[in-house]
């Protein structure tokens, strides 16, 4: 008797994805790019230090500088790869012609689709787990506790899940595995670009109001915005030298005169942040469920109609 968590097709994709050498050469190719990369920035800022005469201490600017590094440079992959992961989980189903075979079992679309997105997601799972080293030599220099960087790995968990579910989402509603993949990532530069333009252009014409106002007002498309999140964030755990305990939002916000009211306001942005993406990640879900509900229904249908 199966347990009531288990999924046949998690189970089986997960079996067939670490089978395979590539799964291995991923994760290698992945973590040399991020330490690559990092050391490079950490040459360029120990230079530039050197450059200008200016010393610096090794248990708090090194240290955050290369966390703030990794930070953002492990986030940029995660947008990157997680569409190409998710994209195509169903409608290369369609394009083989075995998603008919998926739908005939007695599986149901929730396990179908929740199959297919933690499938994907386990592999951006293993990315994450295995940058844990690279994380590791924060502590070499100081300046990043344990806690932070347990919250950034949890951000970068949920914003995984809300960008795949993005791509299952298209992936369910396309019947074109390359139409599928554009229009996710077309979705995730409106997101990390375009949203930010339009929140500061709404956040200016607020506050240029007169009498100016004194509300603290944050456009909603800012809050659907994970890397807004992940600036609030490390921008919170760089204390002393960036944005202190206030967050950038709201370093932002206090020099337009916004004062936030109430323990809603209160509330780091990047909390709020995740709380929005997660809820829309689940609508797309549930969309994405009962998309392929009426695919079962007809061919439930024909086989009443060849049975009688």
């Amino acid at each position: 008797m199966k347990k009531w968590y288990y999924n046949p097709v998690l189970a089986s994709s997960l079996k067939t994805r670490m089978r395979g050498w590539r799964t291995a050469a991923s994760v290698t190719a992945y973590l040399g790019v991020m330490l690559f990369i990092a050391y490079i920035f950490f040459r360029i800022y120990i230079q530039s230090q050197g450059a200008y005469g200016l010393s610096f201490n090794a248990n708090q600017s090194v240290g955050l500088q290369v966390y703030l590094t990794l930070a953002i440079l492990q986030f940029a992959l995660i947008l990157l790869i997680t569409p190409a992961q998710t994209a195509g989980v169903i409608s290369s189903e369609r394009e083989m012609q075995t998603l008919d075979l998926l739908l005939c079992t007695k599986m149901s679309s929730v396990t179908i689709i929740l199959g297919k997105l933690l499938s994907s997601l386990g592999f951006i799972l293993l990315l994450i787990v295995a940058s844990i080293p690279l994380f590791s030599l924060v502590f070499l220099f100081g300046g990043i506790a344990v806690e932070d960087i347990a919250m950034l790995f949890l951000f970068y968990i949920i914003t995984a899940f809300a960008v795949g579910s993005i791509g299952v989402f298209y992936s369910t509603l396309f019947k074109r595995t390359v139409v599928s993949t554009v229009v996710t990532y077309v979705t995730i530069f409106f997101l990390g670009i375009v949203s930010v333009a339009l929140g500061v252009y709404m956040m200016s014409m607020h506050y240029s109001q007169t009498p100016q106002p004194v509300d603290y007002y944050i456009p909603f498309i800012l809050y659907i915005n994970p890397a807004v999140g992940l600036a609030d964030l490390l921008s919170r755990q760089a204390v002393g030298q960036y944005a202190g305990n206030y967050g950038i939002i709201g370093l932002v916000i206090g020099g337009m005169g916004g004062t936030p009211q109430g323990w809603l306001q209160q509330l780091p942005f990047w909390v709020k942040n995740t709380v929005v993406i997660s809820t829309i990640a689940t609508i797309l879900l549930v969309i994405s469920t009962w998309s392929l509900r009426p695919y079962k229904k007809i061919r439930q249908k024909n086989k009443k109609e060849l049975a009688g």
